[in-house]
């Protein structure tokens, strides 16, 4: 990965000034290198990273750069709001440093101040640039503290992140020898190692075996002591000591546990199962003398949830899995606890093929209602809709239809958008008289058809050109 590189020694450096420049660079390409990520896998961004830090090396070429380039640079990589906020933020850095060798703050709490940037990034930008002992939670290292500390709650409630974040702080702080040692390069190593850990083997679906930090996890000692059947003494503990933060855990269905468990989706029993009359099993009832054995009987074996073995540098397999080490992977990863993902809204909107608006370009759109369910009831619609358009001198009303397409499905993280796309044209006597630009808010331009390749357009907003393109 080009953004990861040796830790900066200020020690190294009798030149203020240039320990400044190197500093601020390095803090730049860690910074874009984790907004970039956000939702991106490593390979996707690799090509990215290289391409915007040769275009734009430094914050202040980055502050200096022209929106619409930004945009481009970034096209593919979706969410393009994190591309705004980068450019955002640093021109609010370039203005605020006047002129100091290094433009991005140290501290983790000054970063925030800046546009695009939360906790965990500055986090990520403290530690890893200036060597400062900074924790960071993403969703690979909640996963890891979550076993590691046998929490069985949801990472995203409020308590469980306010927990988790607490527990990260005293984590690095304790591995940097911090307050005695201010800063060294150990809090990037270790925050990037949390990450990669979770990335790698601490997965949703773990490899537990692999795992060089299984002896301190509690879910893992607990997985194996389910699956010796070790038995211990019964103490039922008071209750003002009794744990007010994990759900409870109905150990029931882990005897027949499939392998939706082990995917960011909330467990469920295998279809095949035939269980008798349901007992009320939790965790506390497995440690415990006498616990009776599940009644539940299963038609199939149990699945292989471990992923394939993997191979180190020599080329040496790993010895297969046992089925003790299986069940104990499955126990790990019901943790942290699966909440079921609400449905993403579902929305469908008309978009004319001409016209365009907003900063991120896109197709004059119309949102439909209940009302408009019928080919002939959208048509219409999108008639009424770009009759009303305001397009500068052009006048809309006399739009005539052409052509509609298939309609096209596009998934974001909280909308299902069916988008229905029509084709207009439109005649002018002086079209060269008609200003391609048009003022907003918002915005509009008209766009030779040839020039559309060289727009920044959303993924939805290229299908649909695509659609259209097709047919000229």
């Amino acid at each position: 990965m080009p953004w990861r590189k040796k830790w900066i020694d200020p020690e190294e450096y009798e030149d203020k000034e240039e320990l400044g420049r190197v500093l601020s660079k390095r803090a730049y390409e860690v910074w874009v290198s984790e907004v970039m990520l956000q939702q991106t896998r490593v390979s996707t961004v690799i090509p990215y990273f290289n391409n915007w830090v040769e275009k734009w090396p430094t914050v202040q070429d980055l502050a200096e750069a022209n929106h619409d380039d930004v945009l481009s640079v970034w096209k593919g990589l979706g969410y393009y709001s994190r591309a705004t906020r980068l450019h955002e933020g640093a021109k609010a850095m370039i203005a605020k440093s006047a002129g100091a060798s290094c433009a991005l703050p140290s501290g983790a709490t000054e970063l925030q101040e800046f546009p695009g940037i939360g906790r965990y990034t500055a986090g990520a930008v403290s530690s890893i640039a200036f060597g400062e002992a900074e924790p960071v939670l993403d969703g690979n290292v909640a996963r890891v503290l979550s076993r590691q500390l046998g929490l069985y709650m949801d990472v995203k409630d409020k308590k469980a992140t306010d927990v988790l974040w607490d527990m990260a702080d005293r984590l690095i702080k304790h591995a940097s020898n911090f307050p005695e040692t201010r800063t060294s390069e150990v809090p990037g190593l270790w925050n990037q190692a949390l990450m990669e850990l979770g990335s790698t083997l601490c997965t949703p679906r773990p490899r537990c075996d692999e795992c060089p930090i299984q002896s301190t996890c509690r879910t893992y000692s607990e997985g194996k002591a389910l699956s010796d059947k070790r038995q211990s003494v019964v103490v039922v503990p008071d209750i003002e000591d009794a744990c007010s933060l994990c759900a409870s855990l109905d150990t029931e269905d882990l005897v027949a546990v499939s392998e939706d468990a082990t995917n960011d989706e909330p467990p469920r029993a295998n279809k095949k199962r035939k269980a008798a009359t349901k007992q009320t099993n939790t965790i506390s009832q497995y440690f415990s003398v006498g616990t009776p054995k599940s009644n539940v009987e299963t038609e199939d074996e149990e699945e292989d949830l471990d992923s394939p073995p993997v191979e180190d540098s020599r080329k040496r397999k790993l010895p297969a899995p046992t089925g003790e080490s299986k069940s104990i992977s499955t126990y790990c990863s019901l943790f942290p606890k699966k909440v079921a993902k609400k449905k993403a809204a579902e929305e469908d909107c008309v978009r004319p093929a001409k016209g365009l608006l907003a900063s991120l370009w896109q197709f004059p759109q119309n949102t439909l209602t209940a009302s408009h369910k019928t080919p002939q009831q959208r048509k219409t619609s999108a008639q009424q809709y770009i009759s009303d358009l305001d397009a500068g001198a052009a006048d809309m009303s006399k739009a005539r239809f052409v052509a509609s397409f298939p309609p096209l499905v596009h998934v974001f993280s909280h909308l299902r958008l069916t988008m229905h796309t029509y084709q207009y044209r439109i005649d002018a006597d002086k079209a060269g008289d008609i200003e391609l630009t048009c003022k907003g808010p918002p915005t509009r331009k008209w766009v030779d058809s040839k020039a559309m390749d060289n727009e920044t357009l959303s993924t939805g907003m290229r299908k649909c050109w695509d659609l259209v393109s097709e047919s000229l």
